[in-house]
């Protein structure tokens, strides 16, 4: 396994869980890169302000862009040294009340365009058992790349998630044990306890 930094994130998807990420990983000491399609979000996050209320959102979102710690784009940006994809993407349910993944597939298709060696992609979209090796791994696997894939899923609750982030326990799953010991490494930056499978 490789040693890597992993200072330099791209987090597709910045919703409320990409978004309370991104705050919270900059204000660790990484270098976050942002993917959103949203052009309200967007409209939002150039004016330094979130598209929803979190308490002390608006402070943290102004000093991490000032900082120069958290920039956001419409695409994948490219020569940025991003070793660590983690997505967020929303997972809507069908009118079957099952997982929708065209957002999944659509991000992992545009990954695989920049992906190198040794990167890790985090899926912490919410999702049913198996997507990460049926889906994500499947799309990955295209580029003969070598690669880490890790599944690692949100916890945090509306209103809490800037505190809540820091201190509950992050579960970790992963392709194989270097995927997980690299998933372990980057959030133990954040929360003290990681509970792996």
């Amino acid at each position: 396994m490789k040693i890597k930094k992993n200072k330099s994130v791209c987090i597709i998807g910045l919703g409320f869980v990409g978004l309370t990420l991104s705050m919270v990983m900059a204000n660790r000491g990484f270098k976050v890169y942002g993917v959103e399609k949203n052009e309200l979000i967007l409209s939002n996050l150039k004016k330094k302000k979130g598209h929803f209320y979190e308490p002390g959102m608006k402070e943290n979102l102004k000093k991490i862009i000032n900082n120069k710690k958290f920039s956001f784009f419409r695409k994948i940006p490219k020569n940025k040294n991003i070793d660590t994809y983690i997505v967020t993407v929303g997972t809507p349910l069908n009118k079957r009340k099952k997982t929708i993944n065209n957002y999944i597939i659509k991000t992992c298709s545009e990954i695989s365009k920049v992906l190198k060696n040794d990167d890790i992609v985090i899926l912490r979209s919410t999702v049913k058992v198996g997507t990460s090796r049926n889906v994500v791994s499947r799309i990955l696997k295209k580029t003969k790349k070598k690669f880490y894939l890790a599944y690692c899923p949100e916890r945090a609750v509306e209103g809490s998630a800037l505190k809540e982030l820091y201190i509950l326990p992050q579960i970790i799953g992963g392709m194989d044990k270097d995927s997980i010991n690299i998933a372990s490494k980057i959030f133990k930056k954040i929360t003290k306890k990681i509970v792996t499978t």
